[in-house]
This record gives C-alpha cells, sequence and structure tokens, in this order.
C-alpha cells in the first residue's frame, strides 16, 4: 500500500523510548486512513502554462532606460546577519555576470539558535539616500540551489526615507516575494512605481528556511547577480480606470443567458466586432456594433455590449488595431475554474504526498485534550504557510458536497462530480477524526514550516483543542451534507458522518462563542453569523433525520437572523436598507475585513424558505432575504460599469469605537474615520465603501465572494435574473473584467501572476486573499509586489468560489408560467402600482384552464388580503386585485402571491 510505503521512509530517532512512540503515532496515522482513501492515489498536478503570466509579459516590456545599481564587484557594500554565510566567487556567472552567493546553514539535531528556531538571514544592501523617482521597476537576477523543500520564498525590500517612508506603518508597502521552485538563473522584476522613492537607503533580502530540522543531504543555497534600476510602462495599478487601449472583459468567458460586455478606454475605433474563432481560422465576424460611452461616478468608460450573442464557441473582441485575447460563450464557462481549483486543494492536501511538491507530512503536529492527543495531518493546508483547522477544511468539505450534490441533480458531469466528492472525503476524514469528546475540536493551528514526521524531537507541536460553536456547526454541516451525498454508494462512512455530526451540534448549540473558545479572533463570529451557520446545520441533520429538534432550532435561529436586519431606510442622499446588524439588538453593524461568512444568513433563510414553505414565519424569512438582495443590486450601482458589490454600510460616529492604540491590526481611530470619508456619502453621516475599512490586513474576496454567494442564493430563490445576472460579475470581476484586465486566479484566463505561497509553491487555481484598497481612500489597489496577506493563497476564497459556482451552474431561475400542474395548465403574473394616498394594489392576471386557488403573503403590508379562487377558462384572462397599505412607510415592502398553496408556483412583488 502507498501510504505504508511512504510512512516506511521517516526518519526515527534511535532512541528507543522515542522509536516506540514514532512506531506507535505513525501506526495510529495508518490506521486512521480509512479504506476509502487508501485508493487516492497521486496524480500529477496541473501544468503551469507560464507563457499566460503576468511574468511572461512583464519581460517583453521594452525598457526606455536602466542604470546598474550593483554588479557585484563590491562585497564591502553588502552586509549579511544570521545563520548563513555570504560569499562572492571569483567564477563569472550567466553571460560572464559576477554575482554574491548565500549558503545557508542548516540544523538538524536541535534547532537555529533564534527566536523562530529555523535558519534565516537578512542581506543588506545600503544606498546614500538616493532618488529612483526616474525609474520604475527592480531588475535583478538569482539562481537557487536547494535540495529538501519544495520551493524558495525570497522577500525583497525597498526602503525609503523622503517624504514618505517605505515601508508603511503597517510593514506591507515596500515588501515583495518571490518564489522560486527550480535551478537556474531567473530574471526577477518588480514594478515599484506605487511607491515613495525619493531618498533610498536600503535593498534588503531576506530569507528563512521552512524546515526546522533537515535530512541528510538537504542544502541550501542562493546567488544574486547584476541589479538594475529601469523604467518601462507601468501596469495599472490604483483607481477604476482601465489603462488605455485596454479591455477589460471575463478571461474565463460569459454564459449564455446573462448580460456580457467589457469595459475599455482609449480605443481609436469607434466600432467594435465580436470575432468566432474556434472553427475558422480567418474568424468568423457575428457582431458589430457601435463602441458606447458611458459615464459614471468613476469617469468616462467604453464599453462593448455583446448581449445578444448566445452561441456557444471561442471568441475576440476587436476595435481597430485592439483585439483581446480569446475567451468563451457557453453553459459551461465556469467548469475550467472548477477544475482548477480542484488541482489548488489537492496540492493544498496535508498528509499526503502531493507529487513534486511534499512526501506525507505533518504527522509529528498534534491536536491535544489533556493528556490526549491525534495527529492533525490531514485535510488541506490554510493559505501560503502550512496552517491547518476545522473552520476552513470543514467549510471546504461541506461546499466541495453541496456543488458535487448540484451537480448531481441535474445530471451533469458525473466526471467533475466524482472529482469533487473525491477531494470532499478527503476533508471529511480530517473531520471527523480530529475532535475529542465534549465538542473539543481545532478551530485553527498557526504552522510555517515542515516537520520530519519523527515523533519526540524539536521541530513537534501541539494545539490544544477548545469547545467552540462556530467550528462545531461548521463540522456538524459538513457531517450531514455528507451522509446526504455518501449514503447509497459508502453507507457506513454515512453513518459514521451523521453519528459525528449530531453530536457535533449537541455541543454546538450549548456553547460560547468568545475568546475563551477562539483559536484566532480572526475567525470569530458575530451571533448574526453564528446564526446562520446553525441554522444551515440544522436543516442539513433535520433533512437527513426527520428529529424535530432539529427544525425547531433552524426556526429558533432564523429569528435572530431576521431581527439583525435594518429594515427601515437609512440615508437622505443616498437611501438603503437590508444590510445586517451583529445582532437583533441592531447596535454594531455587521462588517467584516478578511475571513467572511456573509453568505450565512441569507443561505440560512433560504434553506428555511424551501424546508419549511407551510411555517408561520415564511414570510419574514422570504422579505429579509429580498431586502438584503436589493440592498446589494441598489448598492452595486454604484461601482459602475463594473457593477462590483459594495463592501457594507458605515456610521461615521462608529470610529469612536476604535481605540487609539492597541487595536488589532493596527488599526486606528483616526485611519478609521479617514476611511469612512472615503466611502459614498449617503447622507446623515452614513456611508458606503466599495472595500472594507481594514488596516494591516486587507484582501476582500472573503467579502466579496461570501456577498457573491449571497445575491446568487437569493436571486435564485426569487427567480431574479437581474440578480443573477450580477452575481455572474462578481466572478467576472475575479478573472478579468476589472481596472487592471487581469486575471487573479492564478493559471485562469491570463495575466495571473505569482501569489504568496511561500511553503508549497505555485498551483493552477488558486485564489489570493483578495484585491484591497490603497491607503485611506476607496480606490481598487492591485500592485505587483507580492506580500501576504492580500496577495496570500488562500483555501477559504477558494471555498467561496466553489460556493459560487454551485449557484452560477445552477439551474436557470424560475420563469413565469413554470410548475404549472398536470391537467391544470395555468400561468398568472403579478403586477403593483402606488396611488398618490399611500393605498399599493396588487393586481394578480392568470390564463388557462381549472380552478385555482391565489394567496397573498406580505411584509411590511397591512390591510384586508383574502384568499382568492379563480376558475379559469381557455382564452380568457382573469385578474384579482388586493388593495393593501405599508405599514412602516421607510421600510421596503414585499409580497408573495401563491398559487394553490404550493411556494414553488409564487410571484413576488418588491417595493422599495
Amino acid at each position: 500500500m502507498r501510504y505504508n510505503r511512504t510512512l516506511g521512509r521517516t526518519h526515527l530517532p534511535h532512541r528507543p523510548h522515542v522509536m516506540r512512540t514514532a512506531l506507535a503515532v505513525l501506526a495510529v496515522a495508518v490506521a486512521l486512513c480509512p479504506r476509502s482513501l487508501d485508493a487516492q492515489s497521486p496524480r500529477a498536478l496541473l501544468p503551469i502554462d507560464f507563457v499566460h503570466s503576468a511574468e511572461f509579459g512583464w519581460l517583453q516590456k521594452p525598457v526606455h532606460a536602466r542604470r546598474v545599481l550593483d554588479d557585484m564587484t563590491q562585497p564591502d557594500a553588502w552586509k549579511l546577519t544570521g545563520t548563513g554565510g555570504l560569499t562572492f566567487p571569483t567564477e563569472a556567472r550567466l553571460g560572464g555576470m559576477r554575482a554574491l552567493r548565500v549558503d545557508m546553514q542548516l540544523f538538524r539535531g536541535t534547532p537555529a539558535p533564534n527566536r523562530s528556531r529555523l535558519p534565516s538571514i537578512n542581506l543588506q544592501r545600503a544606498f546614500a539616500g538616493e532618488d529612483w523617482t526616474g525609474y520604475n521597476r527592480l531588475s535583478l537576477w538569482v539562481r537557487p540551489d536547494f535540495t529538501g523543500i519544495p520551493v524558495m520564498p525570497l522577500q525583497i525590500v525597498l526602503r525609503n526615507e523622503g517624504t514618505e517612508p517605505v515601508p508603511d506603518r503597517y510593514n506591507r508597502e515596500g515588501t515583495h516575494h518571490v518564489t522560486l521552485a527550480r535551478d537556474g538563473w531567473q530574471q526577477i522584476i518588480w514594478e515599484i512605481d506605487p511607491l515613495p522613492r525619493d531618498r533610498i537607503t536600503r535593498l534588503e533580502v531576506g530569507y528563512f528556511v521552512n524546515k526546522m530540522l533537515a535530512d541528510p543531504g538537504d542544502r541550501v543555497a542562493f546567488e544574486i547577480g547584476r541589479i538594475e534600476l529601469q523604467r518601462v510602462d507601468a501596469d495599472v495599478h490604483t483607481g477604476w480606470g482601465v489603462a488605455p487601449g485596454k479591455v477589460a472583459f471575463s478571461h474565463s468567458g460569459y454564459q449564455t443567458g446573462t448580460s456580457k460586455t467589457a469595459v475599455a478606454s482609449g480605443l481609436g475605433a469607434s466600432d467594435f466586432q465580436l470575432v468566432r474563432v474556434s472553427d475558422n481560422a480567418f474568424g468568423e465576424t457575428v457582431l458589430s456594433k457601435p463602441v458606447r460611452t458611458v459615464r459614471t461616478a468613476f469617469g468616462a468608460f467604453q464599453e462593448l455590449d455583446f448581449s445578444e450573442i448566445e452561441a456557444p464557441g471561442r471568441y475576440v473582441l476587436r476595435a481597430g488595431d485592439v483585439t483581446t485575447r480569446p475567451f468563451d460563450i457557453g453553459g459551461d464557462v465556469w467548469k475550467g475554474s472548477i477544475w482548477k481549483t480542484l488541482n489548488f486543494f489537492y496540492g493544498n492536501r496535508c498528509g499526503f504526498e502531493v507529487p513534486g511538491v511534499h512526501r506525507i507530512d505533518h504527522l509529528d503536529w498534534f491536536a491535544t485534550r489533556d493528556s490526549q492527543r491525534v495527529t492533525m495531518s490531514g485535510g488541506w493546508h490554510d493559505a501560503g504557510d502550512l496552517s491547518q483547522g476545522v473552520i476552513n477544511t470543514g467549510e471546504g468539505t461541506y461546499t466541495l458536497f453541496a456543488l458535487a450534490e448540484r451537480l448531481a441533480e441535474r445530471g451533469d458531469d458525473p466526471a467533475l462530480v466524482e472529482r469533487l466528492i473525491e477531494e470532499a472525503k478527503w476533508g471529511l476524514e480530517w473531520v471527523l477524526r480530529v475532535r475529542f469528546d465534549g465538542g473539543y475540536r481545532m478551530g485553527f493551528a498557526s504552522h510555517n514550516y515542515w516537520t520530519n514526521n519523527v515523533v519526540g524531537d524539536a521541530d513537534d507541536k501541539s494545539v490544544e483543542t477548545k469547545n467552540n460553536p462556530n467550528a462545531n456547526y461548521i463540522a456538524a454541516a459538513a457531517g450531514a451534507i455528507a451522509y446526504r451525498v455518501l449514503k447509497d454508494r459508502e453507507p457506513a462512512l454515512a453513518a459514521r458522518s451523521l453519528r459525528i455530526a449530531e453530536d457535533d451540534w449537541a455541543h454546538a448549540i450549548v456553547g460560547v462563542e468568545g475568546p475563551s473558545t477562539w483559536h484566532t479572533p480572526a475567525f470569530a463570529a458575530s451571533r448574526m453569523e453564528l446564526a446562520g451557520i446553525g441554522i444551515t446545520a440544522s436543516l442539513a441533520l433535520y433533512r437527513a433525520t426527520g428529529k424535530p429538534q432539529y427544525r425547531d432550532k433552524a426556526v429558533a435561529l432564523g429569528r435572530v437572523v431576521v431581527g439583525s436586519q435594518q429594515t427601515r431606510r437609512v440615508g437622505s442622499r443616498f437611501p438603503l436598507a437590508g444590510f445586517f446588524y451583529t445582532g437583533p439588538d441592531r447596535d454594531t453593524l455587521f462588517h467584516q475585513f478578511h475571513r467572511a461568512a456573509d453568505q450565512a444568513p441569507i443561505v440560512a433563510l433560504a434553506q428555511l424558505v424551501e424546508a419549511l414553505p407551510d411555517h408561520p414565519e415564511w414570510m419574514q424569512w422570504y422579505a429579509t432575504v429580498a431586502r438584503y438582495a436589493e440592498y446589494q443590486k441598489r448598492s452595486a450601482t454604484t461601482t459602475a460599469p463594473y457593477g462590483v458589490l459594495p463592501a457594507y454600510v458605515y456610521r461615521l460616529a462608529d470610529s469612536v469605537t476604535v481605540p487609539d492604540s492597541g487595536a488589532r491590526y493596527m488599526a486606528t481611530r483616526g485611519a478609521y474615520a479617514a476611511q469612512v470619508r472615503t466611502g459614498m456619502p449617503m447622507g446623515e453621516g452614513w456611508y458606503l465603501r466599495a472595500f472594507p475599512v481594514w488596516f494591516q490586513r486587507r484582501g476582500n474576496y472573503g467579502v466579496l465572494l461570501s456577498q457573491a454567494t449571497a445575491l446568487a442564493t437569493a436571486s435564485r430563490l426569487r427567480g431574479d435574473s437581474t440578480g443573477m445576472d450580477l452575481a455572474q460579475r462578481q466572478a467576472q470581476w475575479v478573472v478579468g473584467r476589472n481596472p487592471f484586465v487581469q486575471s487573479t486566479m492564478y493559471g485562469e484566463g491570463y495575466d495571473w501572476a505569482q501569489q504568496y505561497s511561500v511553503s508549497s509553491g505555485d498551483f493552477v487555481g488558486s485564489l489570493p486573499v483578495g484585491m484591497q484598497s490603497r491607503g485611506v481612500t476607496d480606490l481598487p489597489y492591485w500592485p505587483v509586489q507580492n506580500m501576504y496577506v492580500y496577495k496570500e493563497v488562500w483555501i477559504h476564497s477558494n471555498v467561496r468560489w466553489l460556493a459560487l459556482m454551485a449557484d452560477l451552474l445552477g439551474a436557470a431561475p424560475a420563469r413565469e408560467g413554470d410548475g404549472a400542474p398536470s391537467g391544470q395548465a395555468s400561468e398568472f403574473t403579478a403586477t403593483t402600482t402606488t396611488a398618490a394616498d399611500g393605498e399599493v394594489t396588487i393586481r394578480l392576471t392568470a390564463r388557462g384552464s381549472g380552478t385555482h386557488r391565489y394567496a397573498l403573503r406580505t411584509d411590511n403590508l397591512r390591510g384586508p388580503a383574502p384568499e382568492r379562487t379563480v376558475t379559469l377558462r381557455a382564452g380568457e384572462p382573469a385578474t384579482v386585485e388586493w388593495k393593501v397599505r405599508r405599514t412602516n412607510a421607510d421600510a421596503p415592502w414585499a409580497a408573495v402571491v401563491v398559487q394553490d398553496g404550493d411556494v414553488t408556483r409564487r410571484r413576488e412583488l418588491f417595493g422599495w
């Protein structure tokens, strides 16, 4: 068995007691690996097509001016500190180039004698306050030389002591990471255009070996050759504008049945053409239209609208001498990104031999509960480091199963369904195993180095588990959906999953969410979020077992979500309603800035609507979903022409809640207020920001993709094609329809750049933490520099991507007349008018045959609304009217007309 053979290569110590401990742990690790997972043989990772990368394009740019900074002929200009040695070899390198060499000192019996206990160095080159403003790119030649680690990440730091210090106060600007996976000389380039550089005092190269104890034969070194300053035409890095002559389009393509637009500026042509290139060497022009100028709050843009084209195929856009690269139109344009995301999950597996990356790993990393312990090897590494926890692994497991279930229900792509289930089972194994009695689980455990799998030596790591309701709800949801998907194919595993899920739920409902049960405050859940997550877990168990306690808990938690929504409009200039607070007291606005679960309340209420159609609180659930979706649609008009969802509504008065010093992530009251003010004023002290208010930790895909999932879920529930179209635009933003015309999923589309993945290296399909805003502004900012956390790869972003895909790939929203009962064909429409005195008339027009009942369910409307019975005759429309009034004039209202008591036969009306 491959798993055993690989474990047999682990180096065990010669001390007998440690030998026995190691053998026992390894035996347990093998025993705990289910037989169903033994069949998961290693597969090759998807290849990286570097010619489509941003780096490939950057290297093709003409260099307008250059200046040699260092040719490595002056050793005294360099200084090295740390556990390594610096030499200047006399032998010439590539093209006669001179070089410096750093050889890392590795440690085998004991760790490095420093704070991190890892081999590390800092290499410095001083400059006498030089002005580099005439140049905007740094170039240096590097040759890595290593064995025993997957990749070599180097950190390059630029220090400016002029008008604006670099690095900035958050230590993010002015630092660039490059991850080197191969030997050989490589030219590293870093566009420094956004950085102040009027008084440069130092260039630094930092590195640490993320392996505490070296194996025999390990070697780690690198060489640096010629360093130059260069001037090139820099990429756009700040703002909403597209560079002149560029076209921002969805690199993955456009799904049939949706709008299809691209955004540009500086196009010289007045018309554009859509050219089909999939089956004609010369291309077939299928559409020619005027380039339309649109003016928004961000300025003037050129829009290319080709929404009328539905024929599947491969196309390019052409406007004068500008031609885009190819993209698809079709019904499955997002499937490629799903396969690539699965590749990222696979590459990030822990406890599995990933070919070309690492052997089975972290068998000497333990979750503990008092004197008990279990290896945490398994699941998926969290991010660019090697952390782990049930929050992300549990959500990943749930989301993979949910997407597989959605595709299987529509009979779509059996191969993809099987691959999704395979990867989900890998996460499930970890979720079921890494736990202790009493609800104790590992919410999150930080790790940033490779271990040697030897139990009892210096690189072992242990973390105490905690009883956290968020972690237990997530685990319960994962186990319950696993039961649903696996009960017919693997009944024993399904039964075990359900049994453990019920136990997790029992601890979640009595657990305490707070600092004492958090492993990190970054994964804390508000009362409103926790209720949403709890509803999903409860309904999954209710669906699996039919036990009423799960239904009743879901209903009770639904009241928490409904009570947490802002129902009255706020803001005199741009009124909004439908956003959330952290709880029913509605004291604190709900905001996130890193990991986000904004989808949780909406997905949960949508599940309640579908699971309990006759419940007396059904209309409250439905109206809450509708209000949030309309809030999203209205707020997205402020980011035209992109339509990217703004982050949140803020109040300037809330800045007083931020301490002047000592807050998390270096937050300050002044910085909070300054960021709020740069949002769009709504009036009366309310502001709408495109990006969250944040400080040291930035990157918005957790927020954006969770909100996009909420919108897609709501739109599917409501049969709202406009909302679903807007959800599509959020995915398009991620893969190229953005101001930087860059796909941000590695290996998907074009001009994707290396991300912060310093432990395992680059994987096709990875998503970063997300785009950021610049400084205190609300402007998009996506510089070339590669820095955590915003450019760090993160399982969380990919989990949210897959959740969005489950809706974007699902069946089309319900249309008028769908679902008529057999033998009694009918269809009906509902419209509304509002009189000057505020009276609302809801008018139903039905056509077809047979006798039908129509009931009106309302929220924020009052007045008689009796059920009406209508007998329809062919060719004779029947009309029914209800006259009602708003209960609260300052709040939106919602109404749903239901035919024959079947909520799947409904029409919604909404009044803002």
